[in-house]
């Protein structure tokens, strides 16, 4: 289980968006549209699922678990 996490377009940074889900069930998602509330730039971003994807701890799988780290800097 991870943590659905998207990128701050303001800081770059990842940013957990609050839901909870396995890699393999948000894969199998329709295509959704959601609001997060960003603590680093203190604004709501608007998000399409593509744009969003699940970060799981290293420390639960014994994996790097997304594409960068969690609450890691600009790309």
């Amino acid at each position: 289980m991870g943590m659905v996490v998207i990128k701050c377009p303001e800081t770059g940074r990842v940013i957990s968006t609050g839901i909870e889900m396995d890699r393999e069930r948000f894969r199998c998602t329709a295509v959704f549209f959601s609001r997060t509330y960003c603590k680093m730039c203190a604004a709501t971003h608007e998000w399409f699922a593509k744009e969003a994807w699940v970060y799981e701890s290293a420390l639960a799988n014994g994996t790097s678990g997304g594409r960068e780290s969690f609450g890691g800097g600009a790309a």
